[in-house]
């Protein structure tokens, strides 16, 4: 059976909920969600209502109340958008860096049970493109 990393370890370092800041084009936020949901908007007015929700649950909540005006082309962009945000979570904290060269060649996997986009939802049959990401950029970490 292939090893997969520990729910934990993904919760503390590699979720969008984890607590750690993410600067992103010039932008502090207070996590990867906060970042990821502010792309969605062009409104400033959004964003800064986003950007400043004290947790990552309000965050989303207060994305979700607005998605009818999100960007037309967001849902074929938001791959490369968290991407993006991964990449710069990677190079802002050495503990996730180390931790994602640590986890050697175990699986990342995002487990929610209703996620089936960026996890694996209930029954193990979604995509889990979180987990692909940070799976991608370990393997660029380690080619280097």
């Amino acid at each position: 059976m292939e090893e997969t990393l520990s729910p934990e370890i993904f919760q503390l370092f590699f979720s969008a909920f984890s607590a750690h800041t993410v600067e992103y084009k010039g932008v502090l936020y207070k996590t990867a969600e906060h970042a990821y949901h502010c792309q969605r908007y062009t409104d400033p007015k959004i964003a800064e209502e986003i950007q400043n929700a004290p947790s990552v649950e309000k965050a989303w909540e207060i994305s979700q109340k607005y998605k009818s005006q999100q960007l037309p082309d967001f849902d074929a962009r938001k791959i490369g958008i968290m991407e993006e945000i991964f990449r710069a979570k990677l190079l802002q904290h050495k503990d996730v860096k180390q931790k994602l060269i640590r986890s050697g060649n175990t699986r990342i996997i995002k487990k929610h049970p209703l996620d089936y986009f960026w996890g694996t939802g209930a029954d193990n049959s979604g995509r889990n493109e979180m987990g692909r990401l940070w799976m991608k950029l370990r393997a660029e970490l380690l080619s280097r």
